[in-house]
């Protein structure tokens, strides 16, 4: 798909998710396609990426688009096991010498595996998250994250919730200290404050909550700038990420394998473009990381 077809997918997915404005989130998504169309303007272009699943998707978005560009003279790629935006500026040009040209291997690897990720069922995921490409090293690991946070056989849970209800087991915790908690268990950076925010609300306002002690949806809170110290615009944020967070029943149900919330709670998301929805979605089996079709998920 062109950029332009993703980045309108993409803006209207966050735009309601979030209860932002279409028209904004758009306009983020216009100025990065137009630097990246403008790479027919230079005749070297080095593409800086890092080995969480966020930069992996972008990495492979552009080398699908450069696969089909009849012009990409002087691209080269540095993949880095590092967070750059950590790095002080006096460090970046140390890694230029990993810098290298992209080869053509990569260049059909990225454009396999964004087919992959945009396609209507995962199989084409697990296909690479099961191999290892030395020549794309954090790719399968990234996609085999991506894949935990399909609904696990049985519990119905992402890896992401499932870890959200065991953290909790001993009582209440606080959102923002739960975010925490639980992104810190990744190996590499995974979900910002927001994404998990989201996740909270699909256990917390469904038929059958599986936590409880949310003042509202993540939705629902006002876009604020962050400023120090916070403003009122901010308020619906703190109150969201300092409200005390509890299991109820149907979560403590849900991890001694009683209840299945993907059955109860008809979630209804996206991972790539494989939509996750009803009562039999898509699973993915975290011991044999097999995907398991809806059909499948029943027997």
């Amino acid at each position: 798909d062109s950029l332009e077809i993703v980045s309108d997918a993409r803006a209207d997915y966050i735009a309601q998710a979030l209860g932002l404005d279409f028209g904004e989130v758009r306009a983020d998504f216009a100025q990065r396609d137009g630097l990246i169309s403008a790479h027919i303007a230079y005749s070297d272009v080095e593409l800086w990426f890092e080995h969480d699943l966020f930069d992996q998707l972008q990495l492979i978005q552009l080398l699908s688009f450069f696969a089909r560009e009849p012009e990409r003279v002087g691209l080269r790629l540095m993949q880095a096991d590092t967070y750059l935006g950590a790095l002080a500026p006096e460090r970046m040009p140390d890694l230029a010498p990993a810098a290298t040209p992209v080869t053509s291997l990569q260049l059909e690897t990225g454009r396999t595996a964004w087919a992959a990720f945009t396609a209507a069922t995962p199989e084409g995921i697990a296909a690479l998250a099961a191999g290892h490409m030395a020549h794309l090293p954090w790719l399968a690991p990234a996609l085999r994250r991506l894949l935990a946070e399909l609904p696990a056989l049985g519990s119905g849970l992402s890896l992401t919730q499932e870890r959200t209800l065991r953290a909790l087991k001993d009582g209440p915790v606080s959102a923002g200290h739960l975010f925490g908690v639980v992104t810190g268990q990744e190996e590499a950076q995974f979900l910002g404050d927001l994404g998990f925010f989201l996740r909270l609300d699909e256990m917390a306002f469904g038929a059958e909550p599986l936590i409880a002690g949310l003042p509202h949806t993540v939705r629902a809170v006002p876009t604020f700038t962050p400023s120090d110290p916070p403003g009122p615009e901010q308020a619906g944020y703190r109150a969201y990420a300092s409200s005390l967070v509890r299991l109820t029943p149907a979560g403590n149900a849900v991890l001694r394998g009683e209840l299945d919330h993907a059955g109860v709670n008809a979630i209804d998301r996206w991972l790539g473009g494989t939509r996750i929805a009803g009562a039999n979605p898509w699973r993915y089996d975290r011991v044999t990381d097999q995907v398991i079709a809806p059909a499948m998920a029943l027997s």
